[in-house]
């Protein structure tokens, strides 16, 4: 039996695995990722992706472009049961200069994440393996896979899905509701040379667009863009699952919006979601992220990003307790992420509610009010054209110091006076300190070795701290003052005064 040792283990390549693993790696953190599948998932899973999770990937050093994993999402909203827009969300707002939401390839991105991970040189992937054990003893523990094979490591994170065995071989449970109502999703391709459809709302741009359809019958939700398609639809009382993805079932459903001919099926399955969440996230040095810590349904589009968010939150965490800072560090990981996590959920329930309801006079009330709203003039480019607000950490969580839980700004910036480039491109996942009119080492002590370290407006910095000029004027701070940025992108707070 092999006994190895590494800094971390990963148990699950999935996108929230393969995203922690490719930040650790990023960080210099040797790391193996405990993998059952030899390659990534080749059909499509996550629909949407939000904000957060976009403006990390990008700004993941090798990360390819963004149009190679996701397609912007151009409107979204709500039509009725023959599909006339009811309220449609044109979406043109570009925070931090990214789509606020975008359609996701999960393939493509999983792919692309593998291949950022190993090309840090820190990251070995174990495929065809599962963790069926572990021990923990003292400041290390040890991953028991389903071949024998040990390997000894300082953290364990399980982001092996919702059946997870790290979770279970940790001994926590995982409470929560499983709701019985089946959904039935296909996924669908156009073929080369179809005539072009209209998308969802009526677009015919080819932009990617998602809407709820209000139908009484059958309630559902469709997605549509260039070269695919996604619907999801309520199953009825008494249909059977094995029925409804046969090809002629399939085919009936999807008639009224596109020709059958044109397309070609990817998947068609039957699912059920869940409302669950894991009773900690840590046992020792135990630790759970993505759907392994937490399953909520899928009416918010955010379940994916918020496993993202778990890795994001995490893996700097991690990278820190390794090169040697504060184990108390960890704990704050779940402090953090569970608040966002039960928000999320809630919404999620809530929206279903409306969205699964049967009841033709709620369906005509919604449709009354949708209505009335969207007669408002130009109220859908307005509410796309607005970038929804920032989350803000809770300041019991996020510490007492002037400005920490804001989010940093990503405006465009020289450095040393070249070309523009987005100030994400400029920190990479790392921590950063910005002087306003100052050298940040003047004012804070103990800078990391790989924290970059930057001087706005400073003419003449010294060694070591780069000089750097805010293009669109969004770095205020008081002169003489350092902001500080943790990896994730939000605030650690801000030093008020050079010494």
């Amino acid at each position: 039996m092999d006994n190895d040792e590494t800094a971390v283990v990963v148990a699950g390549m999935g996108p929230v695995g393969a995203m922690l693993a490719a930040l650790l790696g990023t960080r210099g953190v040797p790391t193996v990722v405990v993998e059952p599948q030899d390659r990534p998932y080749p059909k499509p899973r996550a629909a949407v992706l939000d904000i957060e999770a976009i403006r990390v990937l990008t700004a993941l050093p090798g990360m390819p472009p963004l149009e190679h994993w996701a397609t912007p999402l151009a409107r979204n909203g709500v039509v009725d049961q023959h599909h006339r827009p009811l309220l449609m969300i044109e979406q043109t707002a570009r925070p931090y200069g990214l789509p606020q939401i975008v359609r996701l390839d999960q393939p493509a991105l999983e792919a692309a994440l593998r291949r950022v991970a190993l090309d840090t040189g820190c990251v070995r992937i174990l495929g065809g393996r599962s963790v069926r054990e572990v021990e923990q003893h003292g400041e290390r523990l040890t991953a028991v896979l389903d071949d024998g094979r040990r390997l000894t490591a300082r953290w364990l994170v399980g982001c092996d899905g919702t059946g997870s065995t790290v979770r279970a071989a940790a001994g926590i449970g995982f409470p929560g509701e499983t709701f019985v109502q089946p959904w039935l999703v296909v996924d669908a391709t156009v073929r080369p040379g179809a005539g072009a459809a209209p998308g969802v709302g009526g677009g015919t741009d080819g932009g990617a667009s998602i809407a709820f359809v209000l139908d009484p019958e059958r309630p559902m939700v469709a997605m549509s863009q260039r070269d695919r398609w996604r619907w999801e639809w309520m199953l009825g009382p008494g249909e059977d699952p094995q029925a409804v993805v046969a090809t002629d079932a399939v085919r009936s459903l999807i008639a009224p919006w596109v020709r059958p001919a044109d397309v070609d099926i990817e998947r068609a399955t039957v699912f059920t979601f869940y409302a669950r969440q894991a009773e900690r996230w840590r046992a020792g040095r135990v630790l759970l992220a993505g759907d392994a810590a937490h399953a909520m349904p899928p009416f918010a589009g955010l379940g994916l990003g918020m496993g993202m968010r778990d890795a994001v939150a995490l893996a700097w965490r991690l990278s820190d307790v390794v090169a040697g800072g504060d184990p108390a560090l960890i704990d704050g990981y779940e402090r953090e992420r569970r608040p966002d996590v039960e928000a999320t959920t809630t919404l999620a329930l809530r929206i279903g509610r409306l969205v699964q309801t049967r009841s033709r006079t709620r369906m005509r009330l919604s449709r009354g009010v949708l209505r009335a709203v969207a007669s408002l003039p130009g109220l859908g480019s307005r509410l796309g054209g607005k970038p929804l607000p920032a989350r803000r950490l809770p300041r019991a969580v996020a510490g007492a110091l002037p400005d920490a839980g804001r989010v940093l700004p990503n405006p465009r910036v020289s450095v040393g006076g070249g070309p523009p480039v987005r100030l994400d491109e400029v920190i990479g996942y790392r921590w950063a300190y910005l002087g306003h009119g100052c050298d940040p080492r003047t004012v804070v002590t103990g800078i990391p070795d790989d924290a970059v370290v930057l001087a706005l407006d400073l003419a003449d910095p010294p060694p070591g701290c780069r000089p750097l000029r805010d293009l669109d004027g969004l770095l205020t701070g008081r002169p003489g003052s350092v902001t500080v940025a943790r990896p994730d992108r939000f605030l650690h707070g801000t030093r008020l005064s050079c010494s």
